[in-house]
């Protein structure tokens, strides 16, 4: 009978292991699925983040081309910087989940000052509209000041927040 009672008392222990083995599985499971998703999520944002600003950047490099090689298309600066001053109005929104879980320059300042880079991406979007309105008016001898206006507002953020 006391071979029966420690069988008894084995096979208990042997049935209780699997529902724990399968309780630790399930919680080990969603836990890598939230962290996975949440990988996912910071992909999305940083991929969005830096479509926007590669725009940016590619209006910046259009604007640099034009004056570098004397191209006769002056007035294309315009749209570059109205592109640069539409783009800046999307960076806050870009940047407003904090997501560093993937390949990513930005630098943890961006979320724990958000008013300094608010302000940081305000004065580009400001510098942007002046070159704007300056090739809008005809004023040629203001585009090379404000262009670099422009080019300091851009190393400024970047010096600060990437």
């Amino acid at each position: 009978m006391s071979l029966c009672i420690v069988s008894t008392k084995k096979n208990r222990l042997m049935n209780r292991r699997p529902w724990m083995t399968g309780l630790v599985l399930i919680s080990a499971w969603a836990i890598l699925g939230v962290q996975t998703a949440q990988a996912a999520d910071d992909e999305a944002w940083i991929e969005y983040r830096q479509t926007v600003m590669s725009a940016i950047g590619a209006d910046m490099a259009g604007i640099g081309d034009i004056l570098k090689n004397g191209l006769p298309l002056t007035k294309n600066i315009e749209f570059h910087a109205t592109a640069i001053a539409t783009n800046a109005r999307l960076v806050a929104s870009a940047f407003s989940q904090r997501a560093e879980n993937g390949q990513t320059d930005a630098l943890p300042d961006i979320w724990q000052k958000t008013d300094a880079f608010a302000e940081a991406t305000d004065e580009m979007r400001e510098a942007a509209e002046q070159l704007a309105a300056a090739v809008a008016e005809g004023n040629d001898a203001q585009i090379g000041p404000r262009v670099k206006t422009l080019g300091k507002s851009c190393g400024s953020c970047h010096k600060t927040f990437r």
